[in-house]
């Protein structure tokens, strides 16, 4: 089966869960069962599962928890629910478009600014042009010649056009998605770059030069130091510019919409109460039925809106007595889940995963090193309690806990919100290709090696982390040849 939901969090005994709670564990499990079925059907868009009886039957639970199973897979955007003749759980389509929002969403709401944006940005830059030059064939050289001449010509209106046709010629879909989310998300922070002057976009235009004629030579090394100088002198201009902001603006974020459709409208007027009214996380911003009133909206378009909230965990609707819409935490998990089943969908091997991986991990490692206190080690001395205490079937996830651990103590929002979306993919992969006896057969390995990151982590030696991290993933990438 596939896990795609939360690890349960480390540590001892937990306490007994609530009927709520065993009710929504359940609904995730029966999610699990969906996405695994999803999947190993080759993700057949459009294809009908079943209606909701046959598949009640099929996975054994109470409509309630099926009801709730549905709501996750189409937060994810793995299935919906078609109502009427014909109807059941249809096969979805992720789009890179509803990945994007949700990504920006997430990183306006967690307030990460424009540096964290341009460190992430260098790492995966810095891989594109490691992998690159020996991956370029002349259908990629001809794709980078094409936008430098448009550059040349002054007819390009992307000038990032060209780092996202370097990312496809890594062929790797994850790099590929990466660096076009985060270009994109640069320039919600400033605006157009239209109006840089013909200086500024000459100086561009030559460093694009050099780096795709180090790329045409297979010269690694010469690419990875040019594009670094093209993305320091880019910060340094961007962040000079009057009109720069160093945290994102919630009219940037937010947007117009692609649509007239009123659950969308209804659902982007309650992000902006919320960001007006200073709401924070558990607070409540009405009642279904003050919802239906202040809108003027059916309860179907209050329910659509919802499930829109929900999905960019924005906010979630309680029921019952004292219930209504309240304001969610942000959390990476939510987003990382949609974007790990779209490059899983886009076919993503273990082979891509691994080897961004490595160089999003070690930019991590060095940010936790210098971040390193007496709450953020007994955290991680936590995990590896959990590693040891952990039954079985929840091995898998307690050891991926020291990675999540470590990405949120980078204090990068973008950094952690990649390296989380990777260990999800490795998560994915480890219950498709290994058995559990197989992964627990591993634990002993595992746990010493986290052990030893975590002791070198303590003594703040960054060298020797860094050291033991690499040749931990270097052994992970191994188990899977």
């Amino acid at each position: 089966m596939v896990a795609i939901t939360a690890a349960e969090p480390p540590g001892g005994v937990r306490p007994k869960l609530s009927a709520g709670q065993v009710k929504t564990k359940r609904a995730a499990t029966v999610a699990d069962s969906i996405v695994a079925d999803v999947i190993a059907r080759g993700w057949p868009v459009g294809q009908v599962l079943g209606s909701e009886p046959e598949l009640l039957e099929r996975y054994g639970v109470s409509r309630a928890v099926f009801r709730e199973a549905v709501r996750l897979v189409e937060n994810q955007q793995v299935a919906r629910m078609r109502r009427g003749p014909g109807g059941g759980l249809v096969v979805a389509e992720p789009t890179v478009e509803a990945i994007i929002d949700a990504t920006v969403l997430y990183l306006y709401r967690a307030g990460t600014r424009l540096d964290e944006v341009f460190e992430a940005r260098m790492v995966l830059e810095d891989l594109v042009c490691q992998l690159a030059p020996s991956r370029c064939d002349e259908t990629h050289l001809a794709a980078l010649q094409q936008v430098l001449a448009e550059e040349s010509a002054g007819t390009v209106t992307d000038h990032r056009a060209l780092h996202a046709v370097l990312a496809a010629a890594t062929l790797n879909p994850a790099l590929g998605l990466f660096t076009e989310i985060l270009n994109r998300v640069t320039t919600l922070y400033f605006g157009s770059m239209n109006s840089v002057s013909p200086k500024v976009g000459e100086a561009s235009r030559l460093a694009h030069v050099r780096i795709v004629e180090a790329v045409a030579a297979g010269d690694e090394g010469l690419a990875r130091h040019r594009m670094r100088r093209h993305l320091e002198a880019e910060a340094d201009f961007i962040q000079r510019r009057r009109s720069t902001r160093m945290a994102l603006d919630p009219t940037a974020v937010i947007g117009a919409g692609r649509g007239a459709k009123r659950a969308e409208e209804v659902a982007r007027e309650v992000f902006q109460s919320i960001v007006a009214d200073g709401l924070q996380p558990g607070d409540m911003i009405g009642s279904e039925s003050e919802l239906m009133e202040r809108f003027k909206v059916s309860r179907a378009v209050v329910r659509e809106a919802v499930r829109l909230l929900e999905h960019h965990n924005m906010a979630a609707m309680k029921r019952g007595p004292g219930g209504g819409l309240f304001v969610s935490a942000p959390s990476v998990l939510a987003v990382t889940a949609v974007m790990a089943l779209y490059l899983e969908r886009h076919g993503i091997r273990i082979s891509d995963i691994f080897e961004i991986r490595a160089g999003v991990e070690l930019a991590v490692v060095d940010l936790a090193v210098a971040r390193m206190d007496d709450a953020s080690e007994a955290r991680l001395q936590e995990c590896l309690r959990w590693e040891v205490e952990a039954p079985d079937e929840e091995f898998t996830s307690a050891a991926h806990d020291i990675h999540m651990q470590l990405a949120a103590m980078s204090g990068n929002h973008a950094l952690e919100l990649l390296s989380v979306v990777l260990i999800r993919l490795t998560h994915l992969h480890e219950r498709e290709n290994l058995s559990p006896t197989a992964v627990r057969a591993l634990g002993v390995e595992v746990s010493r090696t986290h052990g030893a990151i975590v002791e070198a982590l303590a003594r703040g030696d960054r060298q020797l982390s860094r050291h033991r991290m690499s040749r931990h993933l270097s052994a992970l990438s191994g188990y899977f040849r």
